[in-house]
């Protein structure tokens, strides 16, 4: 499986049948959300795609990103990356290796939901070009959401 460097500190690549970095993947879903990020990955019509970013120095997990095909959209169901390697690029790269694959799959757009109140990643994604095209009132039912679990659908055009 062919590895893609796009940050200093860690290799990026599709997740494919590596049932150790799928269990990486969802401890560190598991410590970032208060809900399941992360599509089911086996069964199911359709297989989601993941990618996972590993440290360098250790290969192991530390960022994933979860999609899945919405109509003529590619949906990122969760971005996570661990505390210690945020800010490294890491996220970025993951993001664009998702546009990336839209672009390849077909897909005219790329959407995802994020808090309003998640300030780093609302500006992520609007550096990587998604605009906010509707606020959607309690999207986020768990407790400790801002703005009563408010969330800004954001699309970003891959065409």
């Amino acid at each position: 499986m062919a590895r893609l460097r796009r940050s200093s500190s860690a290799l990026v690549e599709p997740i494919g049948a590596d049932l150790v970095a799928l269990a990486q993947a969802h401890a560190l879903d598991v410590t970032t959300f208060p809900h399941q990020s992360l599509p089911p990955v086996l069964g199911g019509d359709t297989p989601p795609a993941v990618w996972v970013a590993r440290a360098e120095s250790t290969d192991r997990v530390v960022g994933f990103i979860a999609t899945r095909p919405n109509r003529s959209a590619l949906e990122i169901s969760g971005l996570a990356v661990e505390p210690a390697h945020r800010r490294t690029g890491i996220g970025r790269a993951l993001v664009r290796a998702a546009v990336r694959s839209a672009r390849k799959r077909g897909f005219s757009t790329v959407e995802l939901h994020v808090s309003t109140g998640n300030a780093e990643a609302l500006a992520l994604y609007a550096s990587e070009r998604f605009r906010e095209a509707q606020r959607v009132a309690a999207y986020y039912s768990a407790p400790g959401f801002a703005d009563g679990g408010d969330a800004w659908l954001m699309i970003r055009d891959v065409r």
